[in-house]
């Protein structure tokens, strides 16, 4: 039955065919399902005999403690218990060698009710065999350096070929159709380019599109290959067939395996690119004659592609961001200038800036006009700006939206298409002046909208090849077969205009809610509100993109401790989410309420919700109270590296396990507790991990509490002490009064680039300091703090003797100013720190100061303190 399956495709529909249960697996590995309860062999297939020494026969119905040693059972049963395993784990040699002379690697994962594991010949001759995390480092080197996104994927095109060794390597844009664009490779110099190529969307059906999102990475050896079938096909207990949904050494689609067979393909690898849960693109890599990639190798390949697609999120963010931060100060001039205006229509399209300068709509042309245009319609008068249809034209469309408003509106009062004519035929024949609009409704009564236009934006697609799949007629009866043609040819693309963005939506979203809340009410203080709104936008401005920075600085403070800790890519890779999972938990609660507190009991809740189940108990009790941003992330990431310890080694590792999490207010805070019970027995350990160091520092450093844990024999206890500034609220802080200090005495030194400095380190971020610390050490320069808070800095700045200071801009809240000012009286010289707009943050008594921007590279920051210390000690000498 799964053989008819596996090798029939309905004819209609290419995307119905069941590729998820093929029924058999690639020839050179092995695969054995069991039992998690009892470990018992269900089902198996591959070269067993060969990999594992044991033949089907032998191992079907045997449990694997007949077949693995007493220490790799006990690892495979902590495995089970303590992960989820809804995604392959990997246990890169020798960790699960079933043969002492056969080296093997070995995946498992859960699916149905079954363990899944998958073994390979492991690879030891490799240069990253040894230490896959070095491939890694080779690969992402760079990535860091701005560049266009083409300039991006190139890169990462070429990083994977250098590493993988393939012949060729694409990276494959998805359209908006499901199309695939190739907009960057990297190839052997005597292959025929695939630069620029189009494919149709039927080349990658939908469900193997679905698969990708599954499953980061997709490995086929060789296209001409007889299927390992499994033993016996279905599941003896449910009869059904296995889901190979995440299993690495699924059977191909043997239309998938004609296809490549077409394009003389004979081996593959895919990346996965996801943004946002979905499917971006591929990065595909071919070759020309078999090729199987080492199973460490594909771990660093499918960690380049998470950490690829994180690159690419970022940069898309960063630059809808600029774009959002742009239409804004456009959006307040022209809601001063309606403030003003007796009819708002014509305030919006003939004051300056107007509709058309807030949103563009074409490029300029040659007589120095503008292409494309705008129109306002308000209870049935039309105000036009620009290139645009003619009034009726106008005046039939917006009765066609009226007619249909419900249906098109993406979100509230928002539509947006490149390719009116399609959406309704009567504007084809206007297509060269709107062929796209996008409009918003501006009140609720009918006919009130603004409508963008931009012209026909005509173009030519390469394609590689037409999409001409063939019913076929074989032993199995008819089916479809992939196209043999991928000669190019060239399509002619009208009716079409430039493509509306994120950005476009989000302006235009904007534009409606002003119109709504200020134009229509018509409020007589308008200009004088509208221009402190804007002040205020400004402000907020600066300061989300200080928190995004400074977000930056701590994630790439904890990839570099959380890398030095790791003793594994699995390790790495597992430690680093977990973390930066715990971190995005805080944020969203923060979100929630525009980054002015977070609920303690919600806080806790989201970290420790994943964790129940039937077996362990939690317990949760405290009073209602709010913690102001900063404390709630780090006390999220105290309890986060808690969690993740009792799940592995504590109570919640083991059934009858009990956490309890406790806090009450007192006069000096909050005092809070993490009580253990019912797990193994504990001891003290043998050092202080990366986890205990976030929890016993950061949160003092970061908060001003304490925490400390207790190593009882029955359970850990963590008690953690938040001072009442964690708590949500306003103050003012009072006034510093800097006092006289003596300046230090002129000598002469000779040139500093070889001595070993003292520096005073002013930063309230823990794991920045943490970053600073070990990349000081290395040069061999002394710390002086360091202070997380104004008061401490100035103490310090005020008594201690150094050589130069890094001053962070913004101490919780307080800016560095008069620090900066003691340190000027002082004669002491001193960098800047910020996640702010470096442009226009400082005072003017400090303008010309050297200013670093975060997150900075550590030779950028060894650079910046040897220049100010030899150009200090420069002055020295010729004063």
């Amino acid at each position: 039955m799964v053989e008819d399956i596996a090798k029939q495709a309905d004819l209609t529909n290419c995307d119905r065919e069941p590729i998820h249960i093929p029924g058999a697996i690639l020839p050179h590995g092995a695969m054995i399902v069991v039992d998690p309860a009892t470990y018992a062999v269900l089902q198996v297939a591959g070269d067993t005999k060969a990999l594992l020494g044991i033949g089907h026969d032998d191992m079907l119905g045997q449990s694997l403690e007949t077949m693995l040693r007493p220490d790799q059972m006990e690892m495979l049963r902590r495995v089970n218990i303590v992960h989820t395993l809804a995604k392959p784990r990997h246990l890169l040699d020798p960790v699960l060698r079933f043969m002492p002379d056969q080296a093997l690697d070995v995946s498992i994962h859960r699916i149905d009710g079954v363990l899944i594991l998958e073994a390979e010949a492991a690879d030891l001759t490799d240069r990253f065999a040894a230490d896959p995390l070095s491939g890694v480092q080779e690969m992402v080197e760079g990535f860091d350096a701005p560049m266009t996104l083409q300039a991006l994927c190139q890169l990462a095109s070429e990083r994977v070929r250098a590493v993988a060794g393939y012949d060729r390597v694409l990276v494959y844009r998805f359209m908006h159709d499901d199309s695939g664009w190739v907009i960057a490779e990297s190839r052997e110099p005597h292959l025929e380019p695939f630069l620029d190529l189009h494919y149709p969307a039927a080349d990658i059906p939908k469900q193997a599109r679905a698969l990708y999102v599954k499953n980061w990475l997709r490995l086929i050896t060789q296209v001409n290959y007889t299927p390992a079938r499994l033993s016996p096909q279905n599941n003896p207990r449910t009869g059904k067939p296995l889901d190979m949904s995440q299993a690495i050494l699924r059977d191909v689609s043997p239309i998938h395996r004609e296809y490549l067979r077409n394009m003389g393909i004979d081996a593959s690898m895919s990346i996965s690119i996801i943004r946002d849960g979905k499917l971006w693109g591929l990065i595909a890599c071919h070759n020309y004659s078999p090729r199987l990639l080492p199973r460490h190798l594909r771990a660093v390949c499918e960690l380049f592609g998470s950490m690829f697609s994180l690159q690419l999120e970022a940069r898309d963010k960063g630059e809808l961001f600029e774009q959002r931060l742009a239409s804004r100060m456009v959006l307040q001039n022209l809601m001063l200038n309606l403030a003003t205006a007796d009819d708002y229509a014509e305030g919006l399209t003939k004051q300056s800036p107007n509709l058309l300068d807030y949103i563009v709509t074409g490029s300029s042309v040659a007589d120095g006009m503008g292409k494309g245009g705008v129109a306002v319609s308000i209870k049935g008068s039309l105000t036009f700006l620009g290139i645009t249809p003619s009034k009726p034209q106008i005046a039939s469309l917006v009765s066609w939206m009226n007619d249909n408003l419900e249906r098109l509106q993406q979100g509230e009062g928002v539509y947006a298409t490149d390719r009116l004519g399609e959406v309704w035929p009567e504007a084809a024949a206007y297509a060269d002046v709107a062929s796209g609009i996008l409009f918003i409704s501006v009140t609720d009564a009918p006919s009130d909208f603004i409508i963008w236009f931009r012209p026909e934006l005509v173009g030519t697609t390469s394609w590689a090849g037409q999409d001409n799949k063939r019913v076929k007629s074989g032993p199995h009866g008819d089916r479809l077969t992939p196209r043999k043609s991928f000669e190019v040819w060239k399509e002619t693309i009208r009716g079409r205009c430039l493509q509306w963005t994120p950005g476009d939506i989000d302006a235009a979203y904007d534009l409606r809610v002003s119109l709504l809340h200020v134009v229509l009410r018509r409020i007589n203080a308008v200009a004088y509100e509208r221009k402190r709104a804007a002040d205020r936008d400004q402000l907020l401005m600066a300061e989300l993109d200080h928190r995004v920075k400074n977000t930056i600085a701590n994630i790439q403070a904890l990839v570099r401790q959380t890398s030095r800790s790791s003793e594994s890519v699995t390790g790495f890779v597992t430690g680093l989410e977990g973390r930066i999972r715990s971190m995005a938990k805080a944020h969203s609660l923060l979100s929630q309420s525009r980054w002015e507190s977070v609920s303690l009991t919600r806080l806790i809740h989201e970290e420790l919700d994943p964790y129940k189940n039937s077996g362990t108990y939690l317990n949760v009790s405290g009073d209602g109270l709010l913690l102001t941003p900063k404390s709630a992330l780090s006390l999220s990431l105290a309890i986060h590296e808690l969690a993740t310890n009792a799940v592995k080694y504590g109570a919640l590792s083991q059934p009858g396990g009990s956490v309890a999490v406790a806090w009450q207010t007192s006069e000096r805070g909050i005092d809070l507790s993490w009580t253990e019970a019912g797990g193994p027995p504990v001891s003290s350990p043998n050092r202080t991990g990366f986890g205990t160091t976030l929890i016993e520092k950061a949160l003092g450093m970061e908060t001003g509490g304490t925490s400390k844990i207790d190593y009882f024999r029955d359970g850990i206890v963590c008690t953690i002490f938040l001072p009442n500034s964690s708590l949500s609220k306003t103050a003012t802080a009072a006034p510093v009064q800097i006092v006289d200090l003596p300046k230090i005495p002129d000598v002469v030194m000779p040139d500093p680039l070889g001595e070993d400095f003292r520096i005073l380190i002013v930063e309230d971020s823990f794991l920045a300091v943490m970053s600073i610390e070990g990349f000081f050490n290395e040069l061999g320069w002394k710390i002086v703090g360091p202070a997380s808070r104004k008061d401490a800095a100035l103490a310090l700045a005020q008594t201690e003797t150094f050589d130069a200071a890094l001053l962070d801009v913004n101490l919780d809240g307080e800016m560095s100013w008069d620090v900066a000012a003691v340190l000027q009286e002082r004669g002491i010289p001193f960098v800047f720190s910020t996640g702010y707009d470096r442009a226009n943050i400082l005072p003017d008594f400090l303008a010309g100061s050297v200013v670093l921007g975060k997150p900075f590279r550590e030779d950028e920051l060894e650079g910046k303190l040897r220049e100010c210390i030899r150009a200090m000690r420069a002055d020295q000498v010729f004063a």
